[in-house]
């Protein structure tokens, strides 16, 4: 398999969504990223033994009894209870690289890895919700001042002392990279568990990590629990170790797809956006619809929106 989709940074490959996909696949040109300096953060007053972690993801996953949540655009969030069956959860995201999720859970929303480490006293307990959305989202100024406030609220009645923070998608890389920018300014700290380094260089979330594996499997590999969980642990540990006043780096985690270093899945994400016309539909759509509405005015919106 040509190697199209993979491009070289300082330390390693990494797929290149705008080569494999956005312009072969779906016919839109690359994606324009904002250029932010690096976050302003707030200290973890406890080490991460005795912390409550909670997990903030944008797969819109949901139960069904809870409201769908949209597509695209859609602002509100979903709480979903630690001890509820995954077996029932469901997925609003409509983008190809769903099926990982649809194989197994917690690629996207790692519940189960996130229990597996409080038994294990790596941390002290996980939050009693998490909260999901959909990060198809480009209504920033609302994201950073009206709902990262009302996330934070919610994290802070469970007692959580540090937020793991999963985007999904491309777009959801942007928009839980502000979220997570808005979330640390006010007084809760993150850790974001990043795919696609082109977007975390650009938004520089706090203490962010990136593991090359495919768009949508922030969690690990469907069905790999023990790699998961471990994917977990090294991110949380990584960013806890972060000091609150270093310079701002993407810290590659030290994991592999395949063993044998085997890059094909990288065929197989762009594979996944080409093989369904009504998703790839929906995607088009919805990246068509999403204007770049940062670029060219970061600082301004950094101070506009504290973040």
């Amino acid at each position: 398999m040509k190697m199209l989709q993979s491009k070289t940074d300082a330390v390693g490959p990494v797929f290149d969504f705008d080569a494999a996909v956005a312009g072969p696949v779906l016919g839109i040109p690359p994606l324009e990223m904002p250029e932010f300096d690096a976050p302003e953060l707030t200290p973890l007053t406890v080490p991460l033994e005795e912390a409550t972690v909670g997990l903030l993801v944008t797969c819109g996953a949901y139960y069904p009894d809870q409201k769908r949540l949209g597509e695209r655009s859609d602002l509100s969030y979903r709480l979903l209870p630690r001890d509820r069956d995954l077996s029932d959860v469901l997925f609003a995201h409509m983008t190809p690289i769903r099926a990982f999720a649809l194989a197994d859970a917690n690629v996207a929303y790692p519940r189960d890895s996130m229990l597996d480490l409080e038994r294990d006293g790596v941390i002290k307990r996980y939050a009693d919700n998490a909260v999901s959305m959909v990060g198809s989202i480009t209504q920033y100024d609302e994201l950073a001042t009206e709902v990262a406030p009302k996330i934070v609220d919610e994290f802070r009645s469970m007692g959580t002392d540090l937020l793991l923070v999963l985007p999904f998608c491309p777009q959801c890389h942007v928009a839980a990279g502000v979220l997570a920018r808005a979330i640390e300014r006010r007084g809760l700290p993150t850790v974001s568990l990043t795919t696609l380094s082109k977007q975390a260089e650009a938004v520089k979330p706090p203490r962010a990590t990136f593991l090359d594996f495919p768009l949508g499997c922030p969690g690990g590999r469907p069905r790999e629990h023990d790699q998961q969980r471990a994917i977990i642990r090294a991110a949380l540990e990584a960013g806890s170790a972060m000091a609150y006043d270093a310079e701002w780096t993407l810290q590659r985690l030290p994991f592999q797809w395949s063993t044998d270093g085997d890059r094909n899945w990288e065929g197989l994400v762009t594979d996944l956006y080409r093989i369904d016309n009504e998703i790839r539909g929906s995607v088009k759509s919805n990246m068509s619809a999403h204007g770049d509405q940062l670029k060219g005015q970061e600082k301004e919106f950094t101070i506009r929106c504290a973040c």
